[in-house]
């Protein structure tokens, strides 16, 4: 039990990485927000954020969707039962909670095991959810553009954000399962 709560206590120490990953991720959140203006801008009452115009050519807004899914899925029970707190007052503090969550993942598993591995094995990681959004998602967006100069940053923000978001999460998972690995071939 002693040994859980150390481990606890080193995954969610506070230091000044873990901080400013959260702070940037929530600046990611709030540009992501400022742009779903785009969905209520002919709501009347509802008035353009600060920065829309600013934000509007960049694609923000799927790559934070996806950053928040696992949240969203956790508490899908509490919208089952009726209570939604992805659309409450409490969006903010959770989220800031769960960005600050998965910062303290990626610095504890980097700091454990990611940085053990060769420098070529850790751009890889980095790098090959950047190829697959690109090969996988280029077909279909230059289908859909018929002004491709005037698209040209929402096209490459949109692989540049959704690739950050897939890299993140790939690299806490291959931090942690090489952890596992490491724990299973230990005790046999």
């Amino acid at each position: 039990m002693v040994e859980i709560v150390n481990l606890l206590s080193r995954l969610l120490e506070i230091d000044l990485r873990r901080a400013l990953c959260t702070i940037l991720l929530l600046f990611f959140l709030m540009a992501a927000y400022i742009q779903s203006y785009a969905f209520v801008d002919d709501v009347p009452g509802v008035n353009k954020p600060p920065l829309y115009d600013l934000l509007r050519p960049f694609d923000f807004w799927a790559p934070a969707m996806l950053l928040i899914m696992p949240m969203a899925l956790l508490t899908l029970p509490l919208q089952w039962l009726g209570f939604s707190p992805l659309s409450s007052p409490l969006v903010w503090p959770l989220q800031a909670i769960y960005l600050y969550f998965l910062s303290c993942l990626l610095a504890f598993g980097h700091d454990r095991w990611g940085a053990k591995w060769r420098k070529g094995w850790r751009w890889l990681i980095w790098f090959l959810p950047f190829l697959i959004v690109a090969v996988l998602w280029m077909p279909s967006m230059l289908a859909g553009m018929s002004a491709f100069w005037n698209a040209l940053p929402f096209f490459i923000s949109s692989i540049f954000f959704t690739g950050c978001v897939l890299s993140l999460y790939v690299y806490i998972a291959a931090c942690f399962g090489v952890g596992m690995y490491e724990k299973l071939r230990a005790h046999p």
